[in-house]
């Protein structure tokens, strides 16, 4: 069983008992919830059903609790065959369903064939219709209309209890490859559904997993980790990557219905309120030359956010959500530095070859001498490829050495010009030279307020 499928296994055992590690609750209401989760069947890796007996749950539960997410990762022996269909390429074939409800698996198929997008009988139609049913994506549901339903407005109890996660395109920057071109500058944000509060939001160039990661890292650094994170069903949230992060730190990964974005509901007015409230005053500043790049967008949106968002009353909690995120007394749970990177790490496997060594990323590595041969796992930080933990069977092994490190992080890493922003060192709109105590203090005093920005939020 390679690393892959064992790391599929643990990410279903983990989904089966998230709601139960992932937050403390009393012992009657988890007996009953376990009762809940064995009388229904499941998804497995493979995409068949099945039921999980209680006592299997409850030796899950444990195993987790003593040893983490990697316990819950099955011996090399057995287990399911293997998934035959990428997320990406999963999202080409929604996307194609959904555009014309009536297109067939097998339309579907010849299509992406037809597009190299995939090679010729690389899916099987069994297969793609498994997903697909998986994911809710079928002609009949796809061809109902909507009916008008009411969703019932829903706020978790305290900070913390779930973050919603998404992402804006939110504006056009000048592009820093070529000055006489645009890009779209995005804006992936996560706010948190009890205050409101935006734990991170971090304007990017790109909309992949790198980006998503950053941000969510930054959120849970400076705020401390959420016990769900909701967002939706696009190919970045559904990534495998994302997935073992918030197993490893013991984070519930939950995804809205298919064409049903209500439940987002929080994320989407505030990202309304950047439009009607953010957007026309950095457009001002985009063509008046002061905002140029996208590390000058994200330090007037830190300044914003701060002191015109985070400040004024809500319209539906009725309290700024600083304000109600402060006051709140559930305490928050920190990670340390050390095991959140870990958490993040990225995952790929290697065969070390006779003379002891690995390529990755155009770069060559020397491992143990005893792992000549075999096929092992590597962990790391995708901006930092001078170091590579070695794994095997769950064994850790004396970190590669870089013999000849060409490229020094992943080529699907966050680009430099939107990581690792410093948002402490954010700008006024007003005095772009002031020093940062003085900003601070004009902030107190209230001189950082727009007529057109100030109201309740609706």
């Amino acid at each position: 069983m390679d690393e892959k499928l064992r790391n599929d296994i643990a990410l279903f055992r983990f989904g089966l008992i998230a709601e139960i590690v992932t937050r403390e609750i009393p012992k009657g209401e988890q007996a009953q919830r376990l009762r809940n989760i064995a009388a229904n069947e499941h998804l497995n890796p493979y995409g068949e059903k099945q039921k999980v007996g209680l006592r299997t749950l409850e030796r899950y539960i444990q195993l987790y609790r003593n040893s983490g997410f990697e316990a819950l990762k099955p011996l090399k022996r057995g287990g399911y065959a293997p998934r035959a269909i990428t997320n990406d390429l999963l999202e080409k074939a929604i996307q194609l369903k959904t555009e014309r409800p009536e297109r067939s698996v097998q339309q579907i198929i010849r299509i992406m064939e037809l597009a190299e997008i995939v090679d010729p009988g690389a899916i099987s139609e069994s297969t793609l219709s498994k997903q697909l049913r998986k994911v809710g994506i079928t002609r009949k549901k796809l061809q109902q209309k909507p009916v008008g339903k009411q969703f019932r407005r829903f706020e978790f109890p305290y900070r913390n209890a779930c973050w919603q996660g998404d992402v804006q395109h939110t504006l056009y920057l000048p592009d820093p490859k070529d000055s006489n071109k645009k890009r779209v500058a995005k804006l992936f944000a996560f706010i948190d559904d009890y205050s409101r509060f935006i734990v991170h939001g971090q304007f990017y160039f790109d909309e992949k997993g790198a980006q998503l990661e950053d941000c969510l890292f930054k959120a849970i650094l400076s705020n401390g980790k959420p016990e769900q994170i909701y967002v939706d069903n696009g190919a970045i949230y559904r990534a495998k990557a994302l997935e073992t992060t918030c197993a490893k730190l013991g984070i519930k990964l939950t995804h809205s219905t298919p064409r049903r974005p209500q439940g987002r509901g929080k994320i989407e007015r505030f990202f309304q309120f950047v439009d009607s409230s953010f957007k026309p005053e950095a457009y001002d500043l985009i063509e008046s030359g002061r905002i140029q790049s996208i590390e000058q967008l994200n330090r007037y949106f830190h300044i914003w956010k701060e002191s015109i968002y985070h400040e004024r009353k809500h319209g539906e909690t009725k309290q700024p959500p600083r304000q109600r995120w402060e006051e709140c007394e559930q305490p928050s749970v920190s990670i340390s530095i050390y095991d959140l990177k870990n958490a993040f790490y990225w995952e790929d496997e290697r065969k070390v070859d006779k003379t002891g060594c690995i390529s990755f990323q155009g770069n060559k590595y020397e491992v143990d001498s005893q792992l000549v041969g075999e096929s092992i796992t590597i962990r790391f930080d995708p901006n930092d490829l001078e170091k590579l933990e070695v794994w095997l069977d769950g064994k850790q092994f004396e970190n590669a050495i870089p013999l000849n490190l060409s490229r020094p992080k992943h080529e699907k890493a966050a680009s430099e010009e939107s990581i690792h922003t410093n948002e402490e060192s954010g700008l006024n709109f007003l005095e772009l030279s002031a020093p940062s105590h003085e900003i601070k203090q004009k902030e107190k005093r209230g001189i950082l307020s727009y007529q057109s920005l100030m109201g309740e939020e609706k």
